[in-house]
């Protein structure tokens, strides 16, 4: 069987499940609980975490595809063990770590807070030298990732600080750890660096540990850049020299020259060479903050760069672009650097590439070496990688002489006035290829010359608007846009396409073979009438023929004149309902000996062995035959009338003569929704008569009538025509193929509560369930709506829950469907048994709760991981607040503790009254742009920096406020709320980088997630703001807001 081709996204069977979902529901939702150990939260991503209010006796190690118990879990009242063991200088400690070790966290930050891990302690007392060393070796080799993590933090410190750490890759063996020896009180005989050592996951490594003082501080350099190198990279501007420093697992710890009071992680490199170039160094691609130090060899700073000298430092360029020299004057040639990081756990890639010959040759004023951009910026009338003058400027020559010279700014032409191909011929000062000039359309050629949209040169008119197709072609940006353009060309002619997304139109917006514009149809195309001159040599060709066969040409020519236009479309509506009449009737199969034959009885539409996808309309094609001798057949297809899926038979009613060959019905099927639709049945009539005319009347009878609409009347008159009846049978098609799984769910499917579980400006959720599952359905409000109005609002929503079934990341609600085949559209994601974020920070709410500051942080950073993915994916949210964020868990130890749900649906709200107020979104939160009808990614930001106002400080935005005019006129004036000094200071930052005035101003939530890391890591330094947050408090709600979900879902299963 065929699939015909539509117009719509299909979602497909394939469903990715996560290790922990025994079986999906749908992509990364899981239908039934995950598999023990792992996180019960729809996702079974994660393994699960620990209650960190209750004693901790029992962890869960990730171990490949499941999650491992242990109850080897270290008993401590604080951070840090009480029994440690201790290391001696210069002593080798051999230790194992499988899954029989201790099970404890680092005060590191590893994604899997639990881990096999051993302990050790260092007296600094022992080390008399500025830096120690720690050995390590695998001594089995053992195919896992080992930590070394270390602290001088005290034992009675809240927050210890993660003082160095190195990392062994499953395919290392050894490393050396070079750590300074800080001593805050040199006095003191028990100040320790305390070790924590570790592995990844699950594994058996037997290790080795050594500890040793260091004379003096002269470290190898990783990376030598040689004037070999450096020459390789000037003689073709375009090449890249890559350096991967792997400065998690080999990097020095150590205070900077530049930089004393800052411990960081590095490695070294120097540079040795000379030349009228420079070259440039650029460690932005991996967007992360990191550092480039230039020292003397006397071990002195001579600058420190992040993307700018010191003076600079805390700007948030991620990662340099440094420009080094190379005809600076110097007695040597040798200059030392460094790579550094504050991220113990990242590496650093830098490029090297050389730029600016000639220093741009700014001395003669013709340009200036730009570093930011890595080029010259040359000033008017020079150009090229030097800003040498250009032979050609501003459509004029600047050389006297210019034959066998081309136009500078054409295809293939350099900035010396070259092709810059040898296989390029010049031609009237162009770069053409041989083929384009004979008129074939070469390898190199881009189309053929003369084609609409294609250059002299036999390259696509770009500045007109035209792009390069795979065969060959150009094709015009807006064609497919649904609207007739106007086009210009290269001569400046213009014309318009002769067609745009109709019948008969292809994918370069021209009629097919054989058609023409379509006047009464803009942007379809109809056949072409025969010319009168064709009619007059057929009719004079054919006048020796016979009267009939003149005749056949008559007939033929008004055929012809008819427009042919075929639209799927038509195939997916349903049909007319024809009363099922069985009085009288027989149940008979479509056998020869009963007079008819229907084959096959049994549809599965070319899906023997596979499911039908939503949407995708398929035909099977079924041979009908009248057996009878004497009397006409007639076979009624009584065709579903269900919004959840079309059966269209073509034609549906069929009228056989006797002695007549067999029939082909083609039916067609297409599915709007998972339902099922194995072994339903599809009924059809079947009528012998010698009286057509009766057969005919009969099906005008049923047509258009059900059970309910057969009157009285409508029985005489039918058993008045049944006495010129001669049988009269029924019997049933059945459908052998099932509908693919989708995101497209069967309304009933659903079991929906009776009452709103909430409300808003967009719609009601109501709690339910799928498929026993847990869900929160949104039904849309879409009242006071015009019919076409409610068509568009439906196409949208529609369009934004397909993008919403393709977007799978952990701090995004889970999307498990909607309902779209009704006119109401409902939208069904994963149900949060703690609700939304709002629902705690007003003390009016029910379930308002004081909450700590590292949750807060937790849940800020959840929030902006999630934008982060969001904006990544070119989508804006609009309404970001907190009852926009649902919870996921009130600890904040937990791998995700907020997602967040209704991005992108909020712009239909606005569309419901053209009276209402601009903007989209909610006022308080919206960004002052919005008032106008500007949004953008940095609007989003905006509404993070209120929303994190109202989270640390658990009160509403502006509620001294009369009203929402009052509070817009305050926004615009560039006023903002008050930041309070109980605030801490990185998170002041956050706020109030986040809600600047003008949008190319704000940070992103990239850089707000970096900024909330540090605020997580010194959120233990604030214990100030954990006064009246309870531990009991959390528990209780957390169990009444369960209770409330298993009894709303227990009064569900009783109706």
């Amino acid at each position: 069987m065929i699939s015909i081709i539509i117009q719509f996204i299909v979602i497909g069977n394939a469903l990715q499940c996560s290790p922990g979902c025994p079986a999906c529901l749908t992509s990364y939702t899981c239908a039934s609980h995950c598999l023990a150990g792992y996180e019960q939260d729809n996702s079974c991503r994660h393994c699960q975490w620990v209650n960190p209010y209750k004693p901790v006796t029992e962890a869960y190690i990730p171990n490949n595809d499941e999650c491992l118990k242990t109850t080897n879990v270290i008993q401590k009242t604080g951070w840090l063990p009480s029994d440690i063991q201790e290391i001696k200088l210069n002593e080798k400690i051999i230790f194992t770590l499988n899954d029989d070790s201790s099970v404890d966290y680092s005060f590191c930050q590893y994604k899997q807070k639990y881990r096999f891990g051993k302990w050790f302690k260092i007296n600094l007392n022992q080390v008399t030298n500025a830096v120690f060393v720690a050995e390590i070796e695998k001594i089995n080799k053992a195919p896992v990732i080992f930590s070394l993590d270390m602290t001088n933090s005290n034992s009675f410190d809240q927050n210890p600080h993660c003082y160095a750490h190195n990392q062994m890759n499953k395919d290392e063996y050894n490393f050396t750890m070079m750590v300074p020896a800080y001593k805050s009180h040199s006095n003191k005989s028990d100040e320790f660096i305390y070790l924590f050592t570790s592995i990844e996951g699950c594994g058996n490594a037997e290790m080795s540990l050594t500890i040793s003082q260091m004379d003096g501080k002269y470290f190898d350099p990783y990376y030598i850049f040689t004037q070999e190198v450096a020459d390789s990279l000037a003689s073709d501007l375009t090449k890249e020299e890559f350096v991967h420093f792997p400065v998690k697992a080999r990097g020095i710890h150590d205070y900077s020259y530049c930089a004393q009071c800052r411990l960081m992680k590095f490695l070294l490199f120097r540079m040795n060479f000379k030349g009228d170039y420079s070259i440039l160094l650029d460690s932005t691609a991996a967007d992360k903050v990191n550092y480039l130090q230039e020292y003397t060899a006397n071990n002195t700073c001579k600058v420190l760069y992040i993307g700018k000298p010191f003076g600079h430092i805390l700007s948030r360029n991620n990662g340099f672009k440094v420009r080094i020299r190379g005809d600076e004057s110097s007695q040597t040639t040798e200059r030392f650097f460094t790579v550094l990081t504050e991220d113990k756990g990242s590496d650093i890639d830098v490029v090297f590439r050389a730029i600016c010959p000639h220093d741009c040759n700014h001395k003669l004023g013709q340009g200036i070496c730009v570093t930011e951009e890595g080029r010259c910026r040359c000033n008017p009338g020079f150009g090229g990688d030097d800003c040498h003058k250009l032979c050609y400027y501003n459509n004029q020559w600047q050389v006297e002489n210019h034959n066998g010279l081309c136009k500078y700014g054409t295809y293939g032409c350099d900035s010396y006035c070259h092709c810059d191909d040898s296989d390029y011929i010049q031609r009237n000062n162009l770069c053409v290829y041989p083929s384009c000039l004979t008129g074939k359309l070469g390898p190199k050629d881009e189309c053929s010359q003369g084609s609409d949209g294609c250059t002299e040169t036999c390259r696509c008119d770009t500045e007109n608007g035209f792009f390069r197709t795979e065969n060959k072609r150009c094709k015009y940006e807006k064609c497919g846009n649904g609207i007739i353009d106007t086009i210009t060309l290269s001569d400046g002619t213009t014309k318009k396409e002769q067609c745009d997304g109709g019948v008969n139109c292809d994918s370069f917006c021209y009629c097919v073979s054989g058609y023409i514009p379509d006047p009464d149809n803009p942007g379809s195309c109809m056949s072409k009438r025969i010319s009168t001159g064709a009619i007059i040599g057929i009719i004079l060709g054919s006048s020796v023929g016979l009267l009939f066969i003149m005749g056949l040409f008559i007939l033929l020519f008004f055929v012809l004149l008819r427009y042919e236009r075929a639209d799927i479309e038509v195939f997916k509506q349903q049909q007319p309902t024809y009363h099922y009449y069985i009085n009288g009737s027989l149940n008979k199969e479509p056998l020869k000996i009963n007079r008819y034959k229907v084959f096959p009885y049994e549809l599965d539409y070319g899906n023997e062995n596979g499911t039908t996808d939503i949407e995708d309309t398929r035909f099977e094609r079924i041979e009908v035959k009248n057996y009878s001798k004497n009397k006409y057949m007639m076979i009624i297809f009584h065709t579903p009338n269900n919004p959840k899926f079309v059966f269209h038979f073509e034609p549906q009613v069929l009228i056989i003569r006797p002695h007549s060959p067999s029939k082909i019905i083609t039916s067609y099927m297409t599915l709007h929704c998972t339902t099922k639709i194995r072994d339903m049945k599809i009924p059809y009539t079947v009528w012998f008569s010698k009286s057509k005319s009766t057969l005919e009347t009969i099906a005008e009878l049923l047509k258009d009538k059900t059970f309910n609409d057969w009157t009285q009347d409508n029985q005489r008159q039918m058993e008045k025509l049944c006495k010129n009846v001669a049988k009269h049978y029924h019997y049933n098609l059945t459908i052998t193929t099932d509908a693919a799984s989708s995101t497209h769910i069967d309304m009933d499917e659903l079991n929906m509560s009776e009452k709103p579980i909430a409300e808003g400006a967009m719609g009601q959720v109501y709690i339910g369930s799928y498929r026993s599952v847990p869900v929160a359905v949104k039904v849309f409000k879409w009242q006071n709506l015009t019919e076409e109005e409610m068509n568009e609002l439906k196409q949208e929503v529609i369009a934004e829950c397909e993008m919403m079934s393709k977007l799978r990341n952990p701090f995004i609600a889970n999307y498990m469907g909607s309902v779209t085949y009704l006119p109401q559209v409902t939208m069904v994601i994963q149900y949060f048994v703690l609700g939304s974020l709002g629902e705690y920070l007003r003390t009016e709410k029910e379930d308002f709760i004081k909450l700590s500051y590292k949750l807060k942080i937790k849940m800020l950073f959840d929030t902006a991981r999630g934008m982060e993915f969001l904006h990544e994916n070119n989508i804006l949210h609009l309404d970001l607040k907190p009852d926009n964020l649902l919870v996921n868990s009130l600890y904040s130890d937990s791998a995700c503790c907020v997602k967040i749900t209704d991005f992108g649906t909020s712009r239909v709200v606005k569309k419901k009254n053209n009276n209402e107020d601009k903007g989209l979104g909610t006022p308080i939160y919206a960004a002052p742009e919005t008032y106008f009808d500007r949004y953008s990614f940095a609007s989003d930001v905006y509404s993070f920096g209120i929303s994190a106002w109202e989270v640390f400080y658990q009160d509403e935005p502006y509620k001294d406020f009369k009203s929402i005019f009052e509070i817009k006129n305050y926004v615009e004036s560039g006023k903002r709320l008050p930041l309070g000094d109980t605030m801490p200071q990185i998170l002041k930052e956050v706020i109030s980088e986040s809600w600047k005035q003008e949008p190319d101003q704000r940070i992103t939530f990239e850089q707000i997630t970096r900024l909330l890391l540090k605020a997580d890591d010194e959120s233990g330094n604030h214990s100030e703001l954990d006064i009246g947050v309870s531990d009991e408090k959390i528990e209780e709600l957390i169990l009444k807001r369960t209770q409330r979900m298993q009894n709303q879902i227990c009064d569900l299963n009783h109706d």
